[in-house]
């Protein structure tokens, strides 16, 4: 396992933090479109956080969204971003029935899967959280 795999988080999904000066939670259908919705629900935030930090905050929550739209597969999604002096913090909640993270093996497909491998790589912390649905998380520092 890679340390990314076992990052602790520094609070919970949908916690506020109080000198936070921007978030933005939506509730999007697990579905064809979340993805593009999901991408969407950050245009605004281009201002606080520069278009390059923004660029990659869009990567990595498509990756996010597409893996709970593939293994959520019904329902709703939520998509959190909470935007402090210090960090960004995203988290996405699916109802599925979560997983387990393993490091990507020699003999895995190429053509796929690099979702989370993505998201150890461009963020500072992640994890995933299973309490009833399925969180999966990532931190960027400012």
């Amino acid at each position: 396992m890679t340390p990314g795999y076992l990052a602790q988080k520094t609070r919970p999904c949908g916690a506020a933090d109080s000198m936070n000066s921007t978030e933005v939670r939506l509730h999007l259908s697990c579905g064809p479109d979340a993805v593009a919705a999901a991408r969407h629900g950050l245009d605004g935030l281009e201002p606080e956080v520069g278009a390059q930090r923004l660029h990659d905050m869009r990567l990595l929550v498509s990756e996010l969204v597409t893996n709970s739209v593939r293994h959520a597969a019904t329902g709703e999604l939520i998509l959190e971003v909470s935007i402090s002096h210090e960090t960004i913090h995203v988290c996405v909640t699916d109802g599925g029935p979560g997983f387990e993270v393993a490091p990507r093996a020699p003999d895995d497909d190429p053509g796929s899967g690099w979702g989370l491998f993505l998201v150890e790589q461009l963020s500072d912390r992640w994890g995933v959280e299973l309490n009833g649905h399925t969180q999966v998380w990532f931190e960027i520092e400012r």
